[in-house]
C-alpha cells in the first residue's frame, strides 16, 4: 500500500512538476502518506513517509538525482517533512481506530438488538403457546394488555375480547362488590408477589377454581408499570380436597362408633375437645375433661411429657403428622400405654389451624412385646451358655489329647493326636467367638481365621526366621454351619504346609487369604512357596485323612476347590457361597 501510494504520487508529481512550484515538492506526497495510513495502518504510513522523503530528495531537491542531501537546509527540510509525515500518520491512525471502534460498537449494538428481538420473540411465542396456564399482562390500572392461548382456552375469551378490559370481569359478582380485585392488586404491590385462590367466571358463565399468581412489574427507577398474572385451573384439585374433607368427616364419625378416643385441638384458641371414648381411655367421666392442653398433659406419665410435647411441636411446625406412644395414669394409679396419631390442618396462608387425631389403648401389645423380649433375652442367655459349655467340653477333649500325647513316643501316632487336637481347637474357637459376640448367629470370619492361624503357627514350634505367615482377611460374617467347615479346611491345609512344605529347615512363607467376591461368594486361598506336591499325587483321591477332610468339607459348603501350583509351592483355592447379611 505504501509503495503504490508513493509511486502514484511520484508519477503525478513528475507530470505536474512544471505546474507545481519547486519550493513545494512535498505537498502531493502528504496525500500518499494519508492514504497509506488510512488503508494500511501506522506501519504503511511510516513506510510511505520514508519512501516520499527519499523520492523528494532524489528527484526534486537540488542537486537532483543525488540520494543524500548535500546542504543542511535540505536536510532540515527533509527532517521537517518526515516529522510532519509521522504526525500525519499518528493522527490518521487515531482517527481510523476511532472509526473502527465506532463501527464495531454499532455492529455490537445491532447484534445485541437482534438477539434481544429474537429473545423477545421466543418468549412471546412461548407464552402464547402455553395452553395449560392463562398468562397475561395488566397495566398499572388493571387493564389487560396481553393475552395468550392458555387464557383463551381457560376463560373462553379471545384476545380481542379481553385486551383493553379490566381483569375484574373474571371475578364473581360477590368478589367484585367486595372490592377483591383491587385489594389483591394492592396486596401484590405491598408484597411484590401474591398468590391467591378463588372462583373465577368464564365467558359462558360457568365458574372454575383458579390459582392466580400476581407479580408486580417495575422499571429501573422502581416505578410500577403494571402486573403479570399466571392463572391455573385447579377445579379438579379443589374438588378432590373437598372430597377428602368429607371422607375425613365420615372417618371421624366411624371412629366415634369404635373403641378409639378422638381428640381435636384448635391451635388458635387452644381449645382441646375430647370424645367420650377419649375420656374413658383416660379414666374420666364423660363430659368432665376441662378442655385444656395442660389438663391433658397432667394425665401423661412425667417421663413421657417432654417427648409428647416435642412430637406435637414437630408435627405443627414441620411434618404435619403426630405419632407417639406414651403412658398415662389411671384413676387407680395404674399405668396404661396409649398410641396417639394426629394430623395438622392449615389455612390458605399455611398457618396451622387445628390438629385432629385418635388414641388407642396398646397396653396388651406392650405387655406381649415385653414378654417376647424377655423370652428372647432368656434364649440369648441359654445360647451363650450352650456355646460356653460346648467350648469348655471341646477344650477338655483337646487337653486330654494333649495330655495323652505326652505318653506316646511313636511320632506317627503323636502327629495324629496333634492333628485331632488342632481340629478340636478350630471347632472350639467358633463357639468361643460366638459366646463372646453380641451376635449369636454369626461370627466374623476374618477374626476367626486370624486366631486359628496364630494358634497353628504357635503350636508348630517353628523358628520365626524359618517360616513366616501372611494372613489377608476382610470382615465377613457367617453362621456356625459355614464357620466350622471353613476353619477345618484352613486348619488341614495350613497344618499340611507346616509339616511338609519346608523340610530340613527350609525357609519360606505360608499365605492365607479370605475375601468376598460378587454374589455373596467367598474365596479362600491357602498357599506356600515350599517344595510343592508330588506330580503323580492325585490329591482328590488321596488316602491321607487331611485332604479327604478338605474335599469333604468343600462339598459340605457346596463350593469348589482347585490346586493351582504343584512345583515351587502349593496353593489351594476354595470358593463357596454364604448367606447374605439380613
Amino acid at each position: 500500500m505504501a509503495v503504490l501510494a508513493v509511486a502514484i504520487a511520484l508519477v503525478v508529481k513528475l507530470f505536474l512538476s512544471t505546474l507545481i512550484h519547486q519550493d513545494s515538492p512535498f505537498m502531493l506526497f502528504f496525500t500518499a502518506i494519508v492514504v497509506s495510513t488510512w488503508y494500511g495502518g501506522m506501519a504503511a504510513g511510516l513506510a510511505a513517509t520514508a519512501l516520499a522523503a527519499i523520492s523528494c530528495d532524489y528527484f526534486f531537491l537540488p542537486p537532483k538525482y543525488v540520494l543524500f542531501a548535500t546542504s543542511w537546509e535540505q536536510g532540515v527540510r527533509l527532517a521537517i517533512f518526515v516529522l510532519e509525515g509521522i504526525c500525519i500518520c499518528t493522527a490518521v491512525t487515531i482517527l481510523n481506530s476511532a472509526r473502527i471502534r465506532a463501527q464495531q460498537s454499532q455492529i455490537a449494538a445491532l447484534h445485541c438488538q437482534a438477539i434481544l428481538l429474537q429473545s423477545e420473540e421466543r418468549f412471546r411465542l412461548l407464552v402464547e403457546g402455553v395452553k395449560d396456564y392463562a398468562i397475561f399482562m395488566l397495566d398499572a390500572d388493571g387493564i389487560i394488555a396481553s393475552w395468550n392461548a392458555g387464557a383463551a382456552r381457560i376463560t373462553g375469551y379471545k384476545a380481542r375480547e379481553a385486551i383493553g378490559q379490566h381483569y375484574s370481569r373474571f371475578y364473581t359478582y360477590t368478589d367484585i362488590e367486595s372490592g377483591t380485585p383491587q385489594q389483591e392488586l394492592q396486596q401484590a404491590i405491598a408484597q411484590e408477589r401474591l398468590e391467591t385462590e378463588g372462583w373465577r367466571v368464564r365467558r359462558d358463565g360457568s365458574q372454575f377454581w383458579a390459582n392466580a399468581v400476581t407479580t408486580v412489574l417495575k422499571d429501573g427507577s422502581g416505578e410500577i408499570k403494571g402486573f403479570s398474572q399466571v392463572v391455573r385451573d385447579v377445579t379438579e384439585r379443589q374438588r378432590s380436597e373437598e372430597f377428602l374433607r368429607q371422607s375425613e368427616e365420615r372417618l371421624r364419625l366411624a371412629l366415634e362408633a369404635s373403641n378409639m378416643g378422638i381428640w381435636d385441638w384448635n391451635l388458635r384458641t387452644h381449645q382441646l375437645t375430647w370424645s367420650s371414648q377419649q375420656e374413658i381411655l383416660f379414666d374420666l367421666a364423660p363430659g368432665t375433661f376441662s378442655g385444656t392442653y395442660e389438663a391433658a398433659l397432667d394425665r401423661i406419665h412425667p417421663a413421657d411429657r417432654t417427648s409428647v410435647g416435642e412430637a406435637l411441636t414437630r408435627a405443627i411446625e414441620r411434618t404435619g403428622r403426630f405419632e407417639q406412644e406414651f403412658r398415662i395414669f389411671g384413676a387407680d394409679g395404674s399405668i396404661r400405654w396409649l398410641a396417639g396419631q394426629g394430623k395438622v390442618f392449615y389455612d390458605d396462608a399455611g398457618r396451622a389451624m387445628r390438629m385432629t387425631g385418635i388414641n388407642r389403648d396398646i397396653s396388651q401389645q406392650k405387655q406381649a412385646a415385653a414378654e417376647i423380649q424377655a423370652a428372647l433375652q432368656e434364649k440369648e442367655v441359654l445360647l451363650k451358655e450352650i456355646h460356653h459349655r460346648v467350648k469348655n467340653n471341646l477344650q477338655i477333649v483337646s487337653s486330654l489329647l494333649n495330655l495323652q500325647s505326652s505318653y506316646i513316643s511313636d511320632r506317627h501316632t503323636l502327629e495324629i493326636l496333634k492333628a485331632g487336637e488342632n481340629r478340636i481347637y478350630s471347632m472350639a474357637l467358633v463357639h468361643d467367638l460366638l459366646y463372646r459376640s453380641q451376635n449369636l448367629a454369626r461370627i466374623n470370619l476374618a477374626e476367626y481365621i486370624e486366631a486359628l492361624t496364630t494358634n497353628l503357627y504357635s503350636a508348630a514350634n517353628l523358628n520365626s526366621n524359618q517360616v513366616t505367615f501372611k494372613v489377608e482377611t476382610e470382615p465377613i460374617w457367617v453362621g456356625i454351619d459355614t464357620a466350622i467347615p471353613c476353619g477345618l479346611i484352613v486348619n488341614e491345609l495350613t497344618s499340611n504346609a507346616l509339616k511338609y512344605a519346608f523340610p530340613s529347615g527350609r525357609m519360606g512363607q505360608i499365605n492365607v487369604t479370605i475375601k468376598s467376591l460378587t454374589h455373596n461368594n467367598v474365596i479362600l486361598k491357602v498357599g506356600d512357596n515350599g517344595i510343592g506336591l508330588p506330580l503323580k499325587l492325585d490329591w482328590r483321591k488321596t488316602e491321607t485323612l487331611g485332604l479327604q477332610i478338605v474335599n469333604t468339607l468343600t462339598t459340605q459348603l457346596q463350593g469348589s476347590i482347585e490346586l493351582t501350583k504343584r512345583e515351587f509351592g502349593t496353593e489351594f483355592i476354595v470358593i463357596f457361597a454364604i448367606q447374605p447379611n439380613i
